[in-house]
């Protein structure tokens, strides 16, 4: 399934390197949050919001997601609670 991550710009070599990692996450959940290409406006401010920041320094990131890792879909909103490797763009 194809799904997107909103992510600042700094944190990219990381992911690139490791993969999205839900451990890594600062919210309640220690998941891996993706958006559908619909939401990918409300994800940047989201970002921005949560983590300062200008629009600038935002990048989507489009990833190839099995569908059975994907419990959640709250208004085009998804979760995984398994990491998400580096392997995985779209």
């Amino acid at each position: 399934m194809i799904l997107r991550d909103a992510t600042k710009r700094g944190w990219l070599p990381g992911i690139r390197a490791r993969g999205l990692l839900g451990r890594k996450r600062r919210g309640r959940l220690p998941v891996v949050w993706l958006h559908s290409p619909g939401r990918t406006a409300w994800a940047v401010l989201h970002t921005i919001r949560s983590h300062g920041g200008r629009i600038v320094d935002v990048v989507v990131i489009e990833l190839n997601v099995p569908r059975a890792w994907l419990p959640s879909n709250r208004r085009q909103y998804w979760y995984s609670i398994h990491d998400i490797s580096p392997a995985s763009p779209a």
